[in-house]
């Protein structure tokens, strides 16, 4: 308010009135910034698809959540995230086991620099497990594609990837084969976390190739088996290095991979490199039994 000096003028007041007046008119023409308009534009939407079966004990599904957490606490991942064009990627959780028990923990919320992953991360560790009964794979994914899908208006990205990570096979809900087969063209990309401890009461021999041919689909999908509880984190870093970082030499590193020429000449004379043991696995094109040879269809698997 601008005010006015008088000398006990009976009107000073009166024009003091007038001039605030007049700048409260001015102001009011004044137009408003702007809404943005559209959805907000990201690298990589993100959905983290967490096994809460009966099979995973609570000690390991609590490792799960920390090695989750502090994965966002990497430098390395923050680096991922900043090496897109937008630098920037959004991030929701799901858990899920039996379709009726699946739950969305945590909303989809951007990550950009090493405050808001640090914000992120002390989300996800204080998310308390969600209770779980049998094994719908074929669920999680049909949720998670729905959580990507339904979002676009609000949130758009260049790239939509489904991680799953879990200790068995499919057992209840619709044909994960079905899912699976209409999944590998959509656009989503759907990576595997399998997680084979044999320590663990849930551990299945051959989960890796199982996720190989019916979970992991899309162009470049790939899987990182985690061979104990205890390395969980450690393979989560892994895979979200390669799935969102744009920094062809960071992903080399991630892979285990040379970053110099040695590279390029031993690709171009055809001589395959191969990778390092636990290292990201490509999908394979079939499983022995099919997809649905542990159930499905429902709890009794008929």
């Amino acid at each position: 308010m601008v005010r006015l000096k008088t000398r006990r003028n009976p009107f000073g007041k009166r024009i003091t009135l007038t001039l605030a007046g007049g700048l409260l008119s001015a102001l009011a023409i004044v137009p408003a910034p702007a809404a943005p308009s559209g959805p907000i534009e990201v690298d990589v939407k993100l959905v983290l698809a967490t096994d809460v079966s009966k099979s995973i004990s609570d000690e390991e599904a609590a490792i799960e959540r920390a090695g989750t957490s502090d994965v966002f606490l990497d430098p390395e991942v923050v680096k991922a995230i900043q090496s897109g064009p937008r630098g920037r990627i959004a991030v929701a959780m799901l858990d899920w086991s039996t379709t009726r028990m699946d739950r969305v923990v945590l909303d989809w919320t951007i990550v950009s620099d090493k405050a808001s992953a640090a914000a992120l991360a002390a989300k996800i560790r204080n998310i308390p497990r969600t209770p779980g009964e049998r094994t719908s794979i074929s669920g999680a994914l049909q949720r998670s594609m729905l959580m990507l899908d339904s979002s676009d208006g609000v949130i758009k990205a260049d790239k939509k990837v489904i991680d799953v990570s879990g200790d068995g096979p499919n057992n209840d809900g619709i044909s994960l084969q079905h899912v699976h087969d209409t999944t590998k063209n959509n656009g989503i990309n759907v990576n595997g976390l399998p997680v084979m401890d044999e320590n663990s009461d849930g551990y299945y021999e051959d989960l890796d190739k199982y996720y190989a041919a019916c979970v992991v689909a899309g162009k470049g999908a790939f899987l990182v088996v985690v061979k104990s509880y205890r390395d969980f984190g450690t393979a989560m870093r892994r895979k979200l290095v390669i799935e969102i970082s744009q920094n062809e030499t960071q992903i080399k590193e991630a892979l285990g991979l040379p970053t110099g020429n040695a590279l390029l000449i031993k690709t171009a004379a055809g001589t395959p490199v191969p990778a390092p043991p636990s290292l990201p696995q490509r999908p394979e094109p079939t499983y022995p039994g099919g997809c649905d040879k542990y159930g499905g269809y429902g709890v009794n698997g008929g």
